[in-house]
């Protein structure tokens, strides 16, 4: 699906941090056909899916630990910040201009997962989804799915039903909730990103043969996987 425009509160963005940045970009170029741009000179590399945008990789703050980060677009990230803090959430960098791209805040939600704002500029973010090889939406893996729901209603106007399993957002697009990886060992709560696939099971298997390792099968079919360098990600059936 085009977009040229991403609601408020919506995902508009999503990249990834990686420790080894020539291995993800021949991970990813090969099971999803990205085109992974050079570096700019902070080392970030914008990804495309026949010339449209899709995602960015970039370098891992924290070798040891990959990780995905999922973009909300608002109007105005000062705004949102501020009642983001107000409702519980850590602000980890605070509204910081990104030249005449937009501006960035990165927040930690009150169950510990990461979720940065984006209020564009120049930069309005994906230019496809919910096509094989691009974004198709976000899980919340955390124990605390009541609490979670709790500051998600508020914050960003999301709407939850009562069994707290799911998050309605703008786009209409739903953002599901689930146990973290790895449990019953406690890790600390994330987004999971989705990526659409043909089907499921075969793109899964062609990631094992990229080098991924199988972290589980969800009932709906969906698969979660690690990334050559660890990266958690799941790939979801596209529907068309």
């Amino acid at each position: 699906m085009n977009v040229t425009r991403h609601p408020e509160n919506s995902v508009s963005w999503i990249d990834l941090g990686t420790p080894d940045m020539e291995t993800t970009a021949a991970f990813y170029t090969a099971l999803f056909g990205w085109t992974v741009a050079r570096p700019d000179p902070n080392g970030y590399r914008l990804c495309t899916l026949r010339g449209h945008l899709v995602a960015a990789l970039g370098p891992a703050e924290d070798a040891g630990a990959p990780y995905w980060t999922v973009n909300v677009t608002v109007s105005d990230i000062q705004a949102t910040v501020t009642r983001f803090a107000d409702l519980g959430a850590q602000i980890v960098v605070p509204p910081t201009r990104v030249g005449g791209l937009g501006h960035a805040a990165v927040t930690l939600d009150p169950v510990g997962a990461p979720l940065s704002l984006w209020q564009p500029g120049t930069h309005t973010g994906m230019q496809l989804t919910h096509e094989p090889g691009t974004f198709a939406g976000i899980s919340l893996l955390t124990d605390h799915p009541a609490h979670a729901a709790a500051f998600y209603r508020p914050a960003l106007h999301w709407n939850v039903n009562p069994q707290h399993t799911e998050f309605g957002l703008p786009d209409n697009s739903i953002a599901a909730t689930g146990p973290p990886p790895g449990k019953p060992t406690a890790q600390r709560s994330l987004w999971l990103v989705s990526l659409a696939g043909n089907r499921p099971d075969t793109d899964a298997k062609q990631a094992l043969r990229l080098g991924a390792t199988e972290v589980r099968q969800d009932a709906n079919g969906d698969v979660v996987l690690r990334d050559p360098t660890g990266a958690l990600f799941a790939i979801t059936q596209h529907t068309r």
